[in-house]
């Protein structure tokens, strides 16, 4: 979550971010640039400290699987699951008087995201300790493409991101960047892309807003270049019928329609929704809230307390495969539902209970 979508209340959780992307795709190389620089209030989980490289950063050990290196930031290694290893973090930071606002959680190369997603969203345990941040998603130029001609585990990465790093710009292949640009906005047309050779390269991972839910301007670039590809290069990349489709929604809710919103997406995609995202207005609220759905669990709505770039209008991204832009868009009328009771399975029950009024 960016700064501008910080909770409203005074509680201060610890932001975590997400580093993903395929094997050799230049994690570790990013993971090792950020331990170098970032200082105290920062850490990163790893699968095993020994396998970056940083011993001889080390500083001391905090505890068994934490240690403080000299540039002040904490690493720790996986311990049991991704709820103990945040706890136990967060219990030895503050046993050894070491402030913790911000955590990067590396996955391995073929790890699914979504369960990190959503343990971060969804575990009680977490919430109000911490909140998921960006998801980064390294992608090699050089070997992209066939690794999405390979599988899901690539498409999928790339789809659920925030900011998309493209790495081995000097190693790829300069005719085959069309069509990787393509794949890219067919995926994923909203997220921040990163140069990792740019000189600024993380602060802008890092430090610089992502692209926020219904950025207009990005909309409208990468809508642009999205079209151009379908005529161009669409048809010669393969993204397993992943995409992401996003509306502005002009009207404000009620957490009834929110939740016959969620139930129609459910009853049609399940588990194809990778990732839901928006920004919504209640009724006689005047402050905005923040939903968020991974896989098929919808979490906690958070209140923000302004809205997005000062723009007073709903927006919503929902990013999966076969997702219909005709059928998402007629059942974004479940969101003026405003009274309780059986929820819409299907658009014609939807119709039945006036969600079209």
């Amino acid at each position: 979550m960016t700064n501008a979508m910080k909770r409203s209340s005074g509680s201060t959780p610890v932001v975590c971010d997400v580093l993903t992307g395929y094997l050799g795709s230049g994690k570790t190389t990013l993971l090792n640039r950020y331990l170098r620089t970032r200082g105290e209030g920062t850490a990163v989980i790893v699968n095993e400290v020994g396998e970056i490289g940083v011993d001889q950063l080390v500083l001391r050990e905090v505890s068994e699987n934490v240690v403080l290196l000299d540039s002040g930031c904490l690493c720790c290694s996986v311990s049991g699951t991704l709820r103990e290893t945040l706890l136990d973090l967060g219990t030895q930071a503050a046993r050894a008087g070491l402030p913790l606002t911000r955590v990067v959680i590396e996955t391995t190369g073929l790890a699914e995201p979504v369960p990190i997603l959503h343990a971060l969203l969804g575990d009680r345990l977490l919430t109000g300790r911490f909140e998921l941040g960006r998801v980064v998603t390294t992608v090699d130029r050089q070997h992209a493409l066939a690794q999405l001609e390979a599988g899901r585990e690539t498409a999928r990465q790339i789809a659920v991101a925030d900011v998309l790093v493209t790495t081995k710009r000097d190693l790829a292949d300069a005719a085959s960047m069309p069509l990787l640009e393509a794949a890219l906005n067919t995926l994923n047309p909203r997220a921040r892309r990163i140069d990792a050779h740019a000189d600024n390269a993380l602060d802008a991972v890092f430090d610089a807003p992502a692209i926020r839910v219904g950025d207009s301007s990005a909309d409208s670039a990468r809508q642009a270049a999205r079209t151009h590809d379908h005529d161009d290069h669409h048809a010669h990349v393969h993204v397993h019928g992943i995409g992401a489709q996003s509306f502005w929604v002009d009207f404000t809710t009620s957490w009834p329609g929110i939740a016959a919103w969620w139930n129609l997406l459910m009853q049609r995609y399940d588990r194809r929704l990778l990732r839901c995202k928006g920004v919504l207005g209640l009724d006689q609220a005047a402050s905005p809230i923040l939903i968020q759905g991974v896989g098929n669990h919808f979490h906690p709505p958070l209140r923000l307390a302004r809205w997005p770039e000062g723009d007073a209008r709903g927006r919503v991204t929902l990013i999966g495969e076969g997702l219909e832009r005709d059928w998402l868009e007629a059942s974004l009328q479940a969101l003026r539902i405003d009274t309780s009771g059986l929820l819409p399975r299907t658009l014609e029950e939807l119709a039945q209970v006036g969600g079209t009024s």
